[in-house]
């Protein structure tokens, strides 16, 4: 395997090109900022793209990857795979807005960008990203439950894991001297903990003051007053804590990554969401009986006391690790399986045999709006001709009737 160097970003989204005598391949995340895609006609090699989330509507709709809305939530929903008729409704109405937010706003303003980069004979951007050879999805069925996949969609969640570190002494230390386990609790890197209002602060220390276990918090504040079983650090080694025996609970904001490496080391959660695929993760956790959610709105001294002795529960526990055990029970390795494909790809030119035939289908076809149409006028073409055969069978034996009456009269 060539070694991946990345050669250059616009905004957020980076490009990697995997080195041989010649570029080989390009590896670009798929979300928003799709303008890296000028690099493809620009060395005329195949490409792969990379979602770190549940794949956003457009990158299926991109590679005809099946997305339901009947139990496929939207990513940016507060849904599980499990909706009701009111949820289904609303995640069909989600799923239509983004695409036609992507497709009408998104795509033009890449398109634009390109040009600018890349030259006014730059190819559509739609035209270029239909031919992607692959899909790596940073998602497991584990967590977000089966999908319907296209040949050229692949689960690579987890693919970030690496094994677990030593972790530093002072850390080390305060784990090993609890006598009833550790609470690991981190808002991730948008959620700054720091700036949660002082009443809701408040309302951590005195529910953690109360507890037996102690408790990791990330806090970019280090001189915030707690009790003694509180260890507060502006940054912790988050995957070397998870994997440590004695950590009970995973207090959390559902970022993806976070909750993958918790998913990967058994540990119940707690489950504290804002926006984004957050409040998706959340439910379907919750869904899997591995978390219970905490609204941030929400946060009280008695809702967090109560949730949190909710979730360490054993039934928690027995669930996460069984979870756990599914999530490592595959084949090869996250990281293992995203380089074989990689290869793949490399090896047969592209894997354009991988590509569904759905992708060059207008949506009146993919959609079977022409065959619903043709069958509903034949119905209705059948109906009226078979109405106007008896209605005018009834007029002539009627007439023949009246005839033959008048006749014998």
């Amino acid at each position: 395997m060539h070694p991946f160097q990345p050669i250059g970003s616009l905004h957020t989204s980076y490009v990697f090109l995997v080195f041989g005598s010649r570029y080989d391949l390009i590896i670009t995340e798929s979300f928003a900022t799709d303008m890296v895609i000028g690099f493809v006609d620009k060395f005329k090699v195949p490409f792969v793209l990379l979602s770190s989330c549940a794949l956003p509507p457009w990158t299926s709709d991109i590679v005809a990857n099946p997305q339901n809305p009947a139990f496929v939530p939207v990513f940016t929903s507060r849904f599980s795979s499990r909706m009701s008729f009111a949820e289904r409704v609303i995640n069909a109405g989600q799923l239509f807005l983004s695409l036609v937010s992507w497709y009408g706003l998104i795509v033009p303003a890449n398109q634009r960008i390109i040009r600018e980069h890349f030259g006014n004979d730059a190819p559509p951007i739609l035209d270029t990203l239909k031919n992607a050879s692959l899909v790596l999805s940073n998602t497991h069925p584990t967590i977000h439950g089966a999908r319907p996949l296209a040949a050229n969609v692949i689960d690579v969640g987890g693919v970030h894991i690496e094994p677990a570190k030593k972790l530093p002494e002072d850390i080390e230390k305060f784990i090993q001297e609890s006598p009833h386990g550790v609470i690991y609790f981190c808002l991730g890197s948008i959620i700054r903990a720091a700036t949660l209002p002082e009443e809701k602060r408040s309302a951590f220390v005195h529910t953690f003051s109360r507890l037996k276990e102690r408790v990791l918090w990330k806090f970019e504040d280090e001189n915030l007053h707690v009790p003694d079983n509180v260890m507060v650090k502006a940054w912790m080694p988050q995957r070397d804590i998870l994997a440590h025996p004695k950590v009970k609970l995973f207090i959390s904001h559902g970022g993806l990554f976070g909750t993958l490496e918790a998913v990967s080391e058994g540990k119940p959660m707690l489950i504290m969401p804002k926006d984004s695929d957050q409040p998706m993760n959340a439910q379907a956790l919750k869904a899997q009986g591995v978390a219970q959610i905490l609204e941030l709105n929400g946060i009280r001294n008695e809702t967090i006391y109560e949730t949190i002795k909710e979730v360490l529960k054993p039934k928690y526990a027995e669930r996460a690790k069984e979870l756990a055990r599914l999530f490592h029970d595959r084949p090869m390795s996250a990281a293992d399986t995203a380089i074989y494909w990689i290869e793949y790809v490399i090896r047969n030119g592209g894997a354009r045999h991988l590509r569904s035939s759905a992708v060059d289908l207008p949506y009146y076809q993919y959609l079977l709006l022409d065959v619903i149409l043709f069958y509903f006028f034949s119905v209705i073409s059948s109906v009226y001709v078979i109405y106007s055969s008896i209605k005018w069978l009834c007029c002539s034996n009627k007439q023949v009737y009246v005839n033959s009456k008048q006749k014998r009269q």
